[in-house]
C-alpha cells in the first residue's frame, strides 16, 4: 500500500505524466471526451462603498460553445455586510467574511448530453430576481493573513471541501496552488489524500522585444494528481481572459470519476461534466483572486 503521509505538500514526487500528450493540439476532435472554453467578463467599474450593503459582482464566466451564443454560467461575488443566508443548505456551512467570494449559477452549462440541435433554455429575467434568490453553488474562504495561509472551497452539492495552499514546484520553483479533499473537522481519509488538484503557473514563450516576466504572459495549468497511481494529468488552462478545459483520455475520466466520488456528493448520480466545470472554474477563480487578477479587491 502506498503511504501518502510520506509526501509533504511542499515536495514534488515523480509521477507518470500525461502533460506532453495533452499539450499537443488534436487533429481528431471526436476523441475529446470533455472540452469547453469559458470567457471571463468583468462588469463596468463602480464607486466603492465603505460599508457594502449589497453583494459586489466581480466577474461573470461565460461558456463559449461553438454553435451557441455565449452562455453566462457562473457569477462571482463578494458578500455584503449581512450575508447569513448565502450558504444556507451547504453540508458544511462556511462563515463568509466580506473579503471572501462566492459563486452563483446563472444558466446551466452546455454539456455533451445536449444534442447540437437542442436550443439552450431562454435567458432568465435576472432583473426580476434578487441576488439573494440566486443559487449559491460554491463559497471560497480565502487566506486572510500569513498565519492562515490556506483557502477552503465549499460546494453546495458535496459533503467534503477542498483545502488549498500556495507553494512552489519544479526546478524553477514556480508558484503552484495545491487543493486536497477534506472531510468535516478538517480531516481527510486515506482515499481522500490520494487526489490532488494543482494549478501551476507557467510563462508563455515571448518574442525578443517582449518582457518574459510580463504579467500578461502568465497563465496556469491545472494538473489532476493521483498519488496512489503516481499519475499526473493536465485537464485545464487558465489565463486572465478565460479557461480551456480538455479531457481526452478515458484513463483521466476514470481518475475524475474517482475524485468526484471521494468528495461525497449529496445526490447520487451527479453529472461528471457539470461537476468538473464548476470545480475547475471555482478553484481557478480562487487562484486568480489571490494572484490579483480580478482587479481591485
Amino acid at each position: 500500500m502506498y503511504d501518502f503521509s510520506m509526501d509533504s505538500p511542499d515536495t514534488t514526487p515523480s509521477y507518470d505524466s500525461d502533460t506532453t500528450s495533452e499539450e499537443r493540439p488534436s487533429s481528431q476532435p471526436s476523441n475529446t471526451k470533455i472540452q469547453a472554453k469559458f470567457k471571463i467578463a468583468r462588469p463596468p467599474p463602480k464607486s466603492s462603498q465603505r460599508l457594502r450593503l449589497s453583494p459586489k459582482l466581480l466577474l461573470q464566466i461565460q461558456q463559449l460553445p461553438s454553435n451557441h451564443r455565449p452562455v453566462p454560467v457562473l457569477e462571482i461575488w463578494q458578500p455584503p455586510l449581512r450575508k447569513s443566508k448565502l450558504t444556507k443548505g451547504f453540508p458544511q456551512r462556511p462563515k463568509l467574511s466580506t473579503s471572501d467570494i462566492y459563486a452563483t449559477l446563472n444558466e446551466p452549462y452546455i454539456t455533451n448530453k445536449q444534442s447540437d440541435e437542442q436550443d439552450h433554455p431562454q435567458e432568465q429575467d435576472t432583473q426580476s430576481n434578487s441576488i439573494q434568490e440566486k443559487d449559491t453553488v460554491a463559497a471560497m474562504c480565502l487566506p486572510s493573513h500569513k498565519n492562515n495561509p490556506t483557502s477552503s472551497i465549499y460546494f453546495r452539492d458535496a459533503k467534503c471541501i477542498w483545502q488549498g495552499s500556495a507553494s512552489s514546484t519544479g526546478s524553477e520553483k514556480s508558484t503552484c496552488y495545491r487543493f486536497v479533499i477534506k472531510k468535516e473537522e478538517n480531516t481527510a481519509g486515506p482515499e481522500q489524500c490520494r487526489m490532488i488538484m494543482q494549478w501551476e503557473k507557467r510563462t508563455l514563450s515571448t518574442d525578443e522585444n517582449e518582457t518574459s516576466g510580463s504579467p500578461d504572459n502568465e497563465y496556469f495549468v491545472l494538473m489532476a494528481i493521483d498519488r496512489k497511481a503516481r499519475r499526473k494529468s493536465r485537464i485545464a488552462t487558465m489565463s486572465r481572459v478565460g479557461f480551456d478545459i480538455s479531457v481526452r483520455k478515458s484513463s483521466i475520466l476514470e481518475h475524475l470519476r474517482t475524485c468526484l466520488a471521494l468528495t461525497e456528493p449529496v445526490s447520487a448520480g451527479s453529472d461528471l461534466e457539470t461537476w468538473l466545470y464548476t470545480l475547475v472554474l471555482t478553484l481557478g477563480v480562487s487562484v486568480a483572486f489571490q494572484e490579483g487578477w480580478l482587479g481591485s479587491q
